[in-house]
């Protein structure tokens, strides 16, 4: 962990900012995965139809 946290602490700003977008992002993704998968098989379907 101190390896780490050695790493993070040498990064700049902007890096650590996006570290932590990133985080956010796939704590998001992980929460709502099955709206996610849901809406992108509707979104296959509709184009699989003929995009009636």
């Amino acid at each position: 962990m101190k390896k780490i946290a050695d790493w993070y602490r040498k990064q700049s700003d902007t890096t650590k900012a996006l570290i932590w977008l990133g985080i956010v992002a796939a704590i998001g993704i992980i929460l709502r995965w099955d709206y996610i998968m849901e809406n992108a098989a509707r979104g296959f379907e509709f184009y699989s139809r003929g995009g009636d």
